[in-house]
């Protein structure tokens, strides 16, 4: 339409506000195998050591994974990838680390209910066991207003979606703000689903980061 005659404008666009991002990055096989070697045996060996979990059929570890000998590689990665993510977004911090860390262990069926992780900056997750119709992460619009309306559309696509999925592999990375409210759709195969979360925050948040926004008009006496 910009190009016809008729047309009255003499400029158009689409301005994007807001953006909410999701940060994606797949492993190279020489650097995920041994990383998931590594949490299998882990969590192998809880399972062996208690047997109620695996006849539960969902279970999850204690939050304290990141300080596991087994979980070193994988949280260095994510160290680094969420330094890089911060430097982008030009943020202005001295420090950046990981609160909680836990495994997700799912068998045929089991879903994960939609949630955020509160009191952290960013969270993520690592796949360490996929399958086709176990290998897909749900995303859902943080905006409450959004949904006041919502007329039929001729394509569901990234413009007009209530919830965008993400599909996943073994050695895939996703990290995402920690109020991203998110789900997972019940385990559809036959294999057991496993996932590694975490989240992470600045340490000096309370003491150097959480100051006003905004400078008075008296200096410090």
């Amino acid at each position: 339409m910009a190009n016809r005659p008729d047309n009255p404008m003499a400029k158009s666009g689409v301005i994007q506000l807001f953006p909410t991002y999701v940060w994606v990055a797949q492993l190279k096989p020489e650097v995920y195998e041994p990383i998931n070697g590594k949490i299998e045996d882990y969590l192998q060996d809880l399972e062996q050591r208690n047997p109620e979990l695996s006849a539960s059929g969902q279970w999850q570890t204690a939050q304290d994974l990141h300080h596991q000998p087994a979980f070193a590689g994988l949280m260095t990665l994510v160290e680094a990838n969420a330094r890089s993510i911060c430097d982008s977004l030009t943020l202005l911090y001295q420090g950046l680390h990981v609160t909680g860390c836990w495994a997700n262990v799912s068998q045929q069926g089991f879903p994960h209910r939609q949630h955020i992780h509160p009191n952290n900056y960013l969270s993520g997750a690592y796949y360490v066991k996929t399958a086709p119709g176990a290998d897909s992460i749900s995303f859902h619009d943080p905006r409450p207003q959004a949904t006041m309306l919502v007329p039929p559309a001729r394509n569901q696509d990234l413009a007009n979606p209530d919830q965008v999925s993400l599909d996943v592999s073994d050695g895939m990375l996703v990290m995402f703000p920690a109020w991203l409210n998110h789900s997972v759709a019940p385990n559809r195969s036959a294999i057991t689903r496993i996932s590694v979360a975490f989240n992470l925050m600045f340490p000096e948040f309370g003491t150097k980061m959480a100051s006003p926004l905004w400078r008075g008009d008296t200096g410090a006496d």
